[in-house]
């Protein structure tokens, strides 16, 4: 089964033993595969929110303070901020409270991670009760393979239908730092000092919800930060989500997880290059008719995984039925890629029927140059939120995107810095909250594919851009690859 790791930084290195007067945090997260359970199991669980959404979670040091992630609480002011008490659900129960103040820690990188933590001081003070407790910083990390818990209530879009009301919590194991560094997982050097990592043997699960608890020994040894895959982001003593280790499996990738938020519902006759890659069959991945028997999809989409448990549906504005199904006879990643990187995310299919082109079915051309800095465009798919779940929308989504040039992206006006490479190209959605992409989907502008949704950093931030594997640059793989394959 897939291993999928949580990073967080360690509460007491980041911390240092204590927690200054007014410190605070900001994020979206998922527990998927995990089970419900109440807040006297976890009492020391707040929901923080937003213009009274959930956005991430935060644990109780004391009774007027709060510990999150910094990337929790970016871009925010504390008027606009109530913390949810003592209840099982985030809309309802307990009690909810102002924020005074928080402080982000000031060594904190939102492109590295490092002391993704944070302090909330409440307006008023929480009066403890069976279902509202602190909770003690851990004095030291727990041993390889300690058994720990995350909790959350899993926000996938803020204020979305789709976070759950009941608080969920999935069970990990601890991985040390050396070996969440080694050839095991995907991250190498991206594993600082200040971050823990913990997994779920044997399961398929997105552990945490940004900002939440990591608790081992009846002890806060981790705030949820980031990873790669599952889409959400890292929390913690960094910032939120589901990472997986090693491999991005079903087509989930770094932060850009598939998912199409904020978007419409639109017909396959508009996207008629559009697919479904599917794995077992159940959506995992988008992809571009290129020809007749080629599809162009995001080689992060084919990891671990054989032509034979892969099929195709074209043709149809529903990713389960209607329009037609091909069996998947090769398919070949670009021989460049680098899961650490993300350079190079591209990959061919060969079909082992050829389509036969109609209103609903149609090849697009491949870009021969960028086009400019804020031009229109458009992503789509099905948005999955993990293989196979209820959440994957059955119609088509798309949303318009503006396009980021690859320097713009690279500069200092967004968060990824040198993290941006030649392959790759960006886009944003203006003044809404869109997670651009469904894996390995189109991205088109002016008629013609630019861009196959690749990864990012979390959904509708500001700083942080989709980024997609620049089809004008690997245009020529592309084509060499189609015709012999």
């Amino acid at each position: 089964m897939l291993k999928f790791a949580v990073l967080l930084s360690v509460l007491a290195c980041a911390l240092a033993g204590t927690i200054p007067d007014g410190l605070l945090p900001q994020l979206d997260g998922r527990i998927v595969g995990g089970y419900e359970t109440s807040i006297d199991a976890h009492p020391y669980q707040v929901s923080l929110q937003r213009y009274g959404s959930h956005f991430c979670g935060g644990s109780i040091y004391s009774h007027d303070i709060v510990i999150t992630a910094a990337h929790c609480l970016q871009s925010i002011e504390a008027k606009d901020l109530k913390i949810r008490v003592g209840s099982t659900y985030w809309r309802s129960g307990g009690s909810v409270h102002s924020v005074r103040s928080f402080r982000n820690h000031e060594g904190y990188n939102a492109r590295t991670m490092v002391n993704d933590i944070a302090i909330i001081r409440i307006e008023s003070d929480l009066s403890f009760r069976s279902s509202i407790r602190e909770i003690r910083i851990a004095d030291s990390n727990p041993r390889e393979g300690a058994t720990a818990v995350v909790s959350g209530w899993g926000t996938t879009e803020s204020g979305g239908s789709t976070i759950p009301d009941h608080l969920l919590a999935v069970n990990l194991e601890i991985i040390d730092v050396s070996r969440c560094r080694s050839n095991e997982f995907g991250y190498g050097k991206k594993i600082k000092d200040t971050m823990l990592c913990a997994y779920a043997p044997n399961k398929d699960a997105c552990q945490g919800d940004s900002g939440g608890p990591l608790v081992s020994g009846d002890r806060l040894v981790g705030v949820v930060s980031w990873g790669y895959g599952c889409g959400d982001i890292v929390i913690l003593l960094s910032a939120v989500v589901c990472a997986l280790g090693g491999t991005v499996p079903e087509g989930l990738l770094p932060q850009l997880d598939g998912r199409i938020v904020g978007g419409s519902a639109t017909t396959i006759s508009s996207f008629p290059w559009q697919i479904s890659l599917q794995r077992n069959g159940g959506h995992s991945c988008g992809g571009s008719i290129y020809s007749a028997n080629i599809i162009v999809t995001a080689a992060h989409c084919l990891q671990s995984v054989s032509a034979s448990v892969l099929q195709v549906r074209a043709g149809s504005t529903y990713w389960s039925s209607g329009g037609v199904v091909s069996k998947v006879a090769a398919f070949r990643n670009h021989e460049g890629y680098n899961a650490n990187t993300m350079v190079n995310d591209i990959a061919v299919i060969r079909l082992s029927s050829s389509l036969s082109f109609s209103s609903n079915i149609k090849a697009i051309s491949l870009a021969t140059y960028n086009p400019a800095n804020g031009a229109s465009a458009a992503v789509s798919g099905w948005g999955t939120q993990s293989s196979g779940s209820s959440s994957i929308p059955s119609q088509l989504q798309y949303v318009n995107v503006n396009i980021v040039s690859q320097s713009k992206c690279a500069s200092s006006t967004y968060g990824y810095g040198s993290q941006i490479r030649s392959t790759m190209i960006c886009a944003a959605a203006s003044g809404k909250d869109a997670c651009q992409g469904d894996s390995g989907g189109p991205l088109v502008s002016g008629g013609v594919l630019v861009g196959v949704v690749s990864w990012g950093y979390g959904c509708a931030y500001a700083n942080y851009p989709g980024v997609y594997a620049d089809v004008s640059v690997l245009r020529t793989w592309v084509v060499s690859t189609a015709n012999s394959i």
